[in-house]
């Protein structure tokens, strides 16, 4: 068995166990007890406990002495069994270890704080840290984790004991963070990285109080700052919600194993979990860890940075054995080149059949291309409706009428083996443009029993096709010469919850997306609050503007009402009930559209024109053609 000093230097990715504490609760500790004495007094039960883990696929199992100071001890006038119940913690997690897993000495905070807030001198603190790792390193653990220190300058203090006890066994020191990625206690997070680095830490780590969505964001930013230095991530199960008077944790382990991948996908080797989490979370995460493993058997583990695309505005680092060069943003298509020339892009969505007939759909196409439309938008199942393959549509429209489309590919109906294949197949077929979604979840379609998949997001497609387009699949793998998709995203700059759609942009830009497309927009306001928040972030990727122009009354307020995303102002309502026939509010609803293409069409780069219930000559008029 390697030290773990070996397994850091060879970046080989490593599981960890899950929580003590919780499990411990949930096994019958009360609250109100010392976990750590449990060591003592219940030890079958802790033994049982990293029994469940190392059955479940972990590789470190973690002592339970995270509360086993001097201090935190006294609490419970279990002060003077501080050996003992340190020693216990080592021999009973070493007992079912074996030769197969390694033992982490858990070390947390003293508990009071240290000056100037508290009153423990950092001389003190350095003592008491020292004697509890003295007593660990003796009893035989492999490494000493200093965890959930929200508080940088005790983590640096707790590092620099461990140093005084022993200059051999690695040390990681893991913080815990706010939902803003910061440690609890001031600083930021890429200054308390460098202070932690320089202190002696040979891995850095954050665990707990946050679930594993933006314990991605902060280990993303920690990358960015400091690639060359090992991470170690142990999310909670989320946040834990009072259900009829108990706390509980809600991340499943489905999606644990889901931010395994993640996490190890960003170059992070070492993945465990905190609070909430069971060993049924790190069996999944297991799963997700030998998946890596597999795939990862034919290429260096070794992270580099590749250039990105033309219109990124953040970068995108990637796994590579060499860099293919990538096919320029310009040359990937004609509606591409528009986009890279600063012209402006004209497309109309035309939704495929239910049944097995294109030839309207084609004519359609046709007629578009014959007055100057660039592309035609192809939807994949709108509202989780079965409709003809949209790889197909878009093979038969390119094929018949030589006009672009861009082709909509959704995560809902297929899984990540799928979704290669059908892009392997799409690059070669010649189909070059594709708007990256997450799809409508199947229960507000027709057939809501059927299931779905979401094996990765719309953030995750779109990583997936950078690096298609950088020459290797989602695990690594190379794939031969790079796929040249031109691949846009989704955004609603009407979302109810606007920032959190700004993050979601934000994450599928520093995924790869090269442009986005938004859904139609009835609300000056809510158009002028997104182009001034692109412009406060300086978010320079090409917007193409989705303008609908509505039919009638009764198609307003559908659109208003049971369409999710979509905002029309009570203003349009009025207008649309003015109109006395079926012609006038049809003519209403496109001059409501073209006051919308009029006011912003010097400020985006294109428009998504959709054609209601197919009537492709609304469309049209709304931008003169």
């Amino acid at each position: 068995m390697k030290t773990f000093r070996q397994v850091l230097q060879g970046k080989e990715p490593l599981l960890f166990d899950g929580a003590m504490g919780t499990e411990l609760y949930k096994r019958g500790i009360f609250i109100n007890k010392c976990f750590e004495e449990a060591n003592l007094a219940s030890p079958e039960l802790v033994r049982s406990i990293h029994r469940d883990y190392r059955n479940a696929g972990a590789e470190v199992l973690t002592t339970n002495s995270w509360g086993a100071g001097r201090y935190k001890l006294a609490r419970y006038n279990l002060q003077d069994r501080f050996e003992d119940v340190n020693r216990a913690a080592v021999q009973l997690a070493r007992s079912e270890a074996g030769e197969a897993c390694y033992v982490a000495g858990s070390v947390g905070p003293l508990g009071p704080r240290l000056e100037p807030v508290g009153a423990i001198r950092p001389d003190e603190a350095r003592v008491a840290f020292r004697e509890q790792i003295e007593v660990l390193v003796d009893a035989g653990v492999d490494l000493i984790i200093l965890e959930t220190f929200g508080d940088v300058i005790e983590a640096v203090t707790a590092l620099k004991a461990a140093r005084d006890v022993s200059g051999e066994l690695s040390v990681i020191a893991s913080l815990t963070i706010d939902m803003e990625g910061n440690p609890l206690f001031g600083m930021q997070l890429e200054e308390a990285m460098d202070r932690i680095v320089e202190a002696g830490a040979d891995v850095v780590g954050l665990n707990c109080s946050v679930g594993p969505q933006p314990m991605l964001r902060a280990a993303r930013r920690m990358r960015a700052h400091n690639p060359s230095v090992p991470l170690c991530i142990e999310p909670n199960a989320g946040l834990p919600r009072q259900i009829d008077g108990r706390m509980i944790y809600m991340s499943t382990p489905e999606y644990f194993a889901t931010y395994a991948r993640y996490y190890l996908q960003e170059g992070i080797r070492l993945v465990g979990g905190c609070c909430g989490t069971t060993p049924e979370h790190i069996r999944a995460m297991s799963a997700s860890v030998r998946q890596y493993r597999a795939m990862s058997s034919h290429f260096s583990a070794r992270f580099v940075p590749i250039e990105t695309a033309p219109t990124q505005s953040r970068p995108v680092q990637e796994r590579a054995e060499s860099a293919l060069r990538p096919v320029p943003f310009a040359e990937k298509s004609a509606f591409a080149a528009k986009l890279a020339a600063g012209k402006m892009v004209y497309t109309l969505e035309l939704v495929p059949p239910a049944g097995t007939t294109l030839d309207s759909l084609i004519e359609k196409a046709r007629r578009a291309k014959e007055v100057g439309i660039d592309a035609i938008n192809i939807p994949d199942g709108p509202r989780a409706s079965s409709r003809v393959s949209t790889l197909v549509t878009a093979i038969m429209i390119e094929q018949k009428t030589g006009l672009e489309t861009i082709l909509h590919y959704t995560c809902r109906d297929r899984n990540l083996i799928s979704m290669q294949a059908d892009l392997l197949g799409a690059q070669t077929i010649g189909l070059r443009n594709i708007l990256c979604i997450t799809g409508d979840p199947p229960k507000l379609g027709d057939y809501p029993d059927a299931t779905g998949v979401f094996d990765v997001d719309s953030i995750g497609l779109t990583r997936m096709i950078y690096r298609l387009n950088r020459g290797f699949d989602i695990s690594g793998k190379p794939i031969g010469s790079p796929t040249s998709f031109s691949h846009g995203v989704g955004v609603n700059p009407g979302s109810i919850n606007f920032e959190h759609e700004m993050d979601r942009l934000k994450k599928k830009i520093d995924a790869g997306a090269e442009w986005a497309m938004t859904q139609p927009i009835f609300d000056p306001a809510l158009m002028e609050r997104f182009l001034e928040f692109l412009g406060r972030e300086g978010i320079g990727i090409p917007i193409i503007m989705g303008i609908w122009p509505l039919t009638s009354l009764k198609n307003a307020l559908f659109m208003k009402n049971e369409i999710p995303g979509i905002e029309i102002p009570d203003s349009i309502i009025a207008r649309m009930e003015r109109c006395a026939t079926i012609e006038a509010a049809r003519e209403e609803g496109v001059a409501i559209a073209r006051e919308m293409f009029d006011a912003f069409k010097t400020e985006v780069r294109g428009v998504q024109l959709s054609a209601p219930f197919g009537r492709i000559e609304l469309a049209l008029k709304v931008v003169g053609k």
